[in-house]
């Protein structure tokens, strides 16, 4: 790779460890990118997380996960953890939910606060998948996003399906203390095609492809 010279955003190696990567977690589309936490961040802003949106975040996690939603302008919303999975409690999201939520003009508003609650970040701790089928439940009863901070769970699978891959998007990273580590890294996993297309975009400045002219059309990010 360094006698490529391609060791940054684009080359051969990155265009292979992205397949690779989704030839085994099964996702039809993986983006690497500079980190878990810049991964996360741009898979919320594609969830559609806008600023003073309320993201429903565990208790128990990496300050990392928090971080990517306040990115976004957006609140962290802490929900108990399960001691069993050490990930989101389903049970007590579902009751907590039911006390603070409410429909308002065709979304979930939190009842105390009046900001809207849109997306939910389980966090698979240790690789121990979270029970994402009671998870998925809670999503769909009250119309969330599902983002999955699948950070330290590479080579963990769920009902067969490898973590990361059970929402509209999830992530993955490659720090020193990850299950493989390539110094930093992280990657955004997804089957939407355009959101992957969209994903590539943003992380790259958002640069429009051209033989010489630097032509940017929205504000993006050198992940």
């Amino acid at each position: 790779c360094i006698e490529s010279t391609f060791v940054s955003s684009v080359g051969s190696y990155v265009d292979r460890f992205e397949k690779e990567l989704a030839a085994y977690t099964g996702s039809k589309h993986v983006v690497a990118v500079v980190n878990g936490t810049s991964a996360l961040h741009i898979a919320l802003k594609l969830a559609g997380v806008k600023i003073n949106d309320e993201v429903l975040v565990p208790s128990l996690s990496f300050v990392a996960t928090a971080n990517a939603v306040s990115y976004c302008g957006a609140k962290p919303h802490f929900v108990d953890s399960n001691e069993n999975t050490l990930g989101l409690n389903p049970d007590a999201l579902k009751e907590w939910l039911k006390q603070v939520a409410e429909p308002s003009q065709g979304v979930i508003r939190n009842r105390h606060t009046g900001r809207r609650i849109h997306a939910l970040v389980p966090m698979h701790t240790f690789g121990h998948p979270c029970e994402m089928d009671e998870i998925q439940k809670v999503v769909r009863d009250f119309r969330l996003e599902l983002v999955e901070d699948a950070a330290e769970s590479l080579g963990s699978f769920y009902h067969g399906h490898h973590t990361g891959t059970l929402g509209k998007l999830g992530i993955l990273s490659f720090n020193g203390n990850k299950i493989v580590t390539t110094g930093g890294g992280g990657a955004i996993m997804t089957n939407d095609s355009e959101m992957a297309r969209h994903a590539k975009h943003l992380t790259t400045t958002a640069k429009l492809p051209h033989r010489w002219e630097y032509l940017h059309d929205e504000v993006g990010f050198n992940y």
